[in-house]
């Protein structure tokens, strides 16, 4: 083989691997993007671009979110509620867009041991009709109302209980 050929032979083999290089980037960066772009084409036309909703009609999502996604009523009734339940993008697309919503949109930090939504655990809830979507709303909402309150009374039980050295 000659010198030039063997030059070409490289050049070629770099174009190409660099060209693999781009197009997995581009690939890796569209995936990163997809959520975002699955919640503007989805749900921001109720939930607005930034998780705030329409007062009286469409509840905001930001101070909720996090609670709800802690419990598991809550979970189910973020995947069963209509909008999501309902959509056209897969499980797994789903689960993406709820967990880049947790991620993105909440005003309650994510604790460390958030456990993400997962494909499996959305196809098994969307299918199951959710009935009356306030009064589930509102009995999800009670039980985080609940565990708050246990957890204040248990916080002051154990302060006021220390004896005093």
């Amino acid at each position: 083989m000659s010198a030039a050929r063997a030059v070409r032979g490289v050049a070629a083999a770099t174009i190409a691997w660099t060209l693999a290089l781009a197009t997995a980037s581009a690939a890796h960066a569209a995936a990163a993007y997809r959520p975002r772009i699955d919640y503007q084409l989805n749900c921001q036309g109720c939930h607005l671009a930034d998780g705030t909703g329409e007062a009286g009609r469409v509840p905001s999502i930001r101070g909720m979110l996090v609670p709800f996604a802690q419990i598991p009523a809550g979970r189910h009734y973020l995947i069963q509620v209509p909008g999501v339940s309902e959509s056209s993008l897969s499980d797994r697309a789903t689960a993406a867009v709820l967990n880049w919503m947790v991620n993105r949109l909440s005003d309650v930090p994510v604790p460390k041991d958030f456990v993400p939504f997962t494909s499996a655990e959305v196809a098994r809830w969307r299918r199951i009709p959710l009935t009356n979507v306030a009064a589930t709303r509102a009995s999800v909402q009670r039980l985080i109302d609940g565990q708050s309150r246990s957890r204040a009374s248990s916080t002051a039980s154990r302060s006021t209980d220390r004896s005093p050295m």
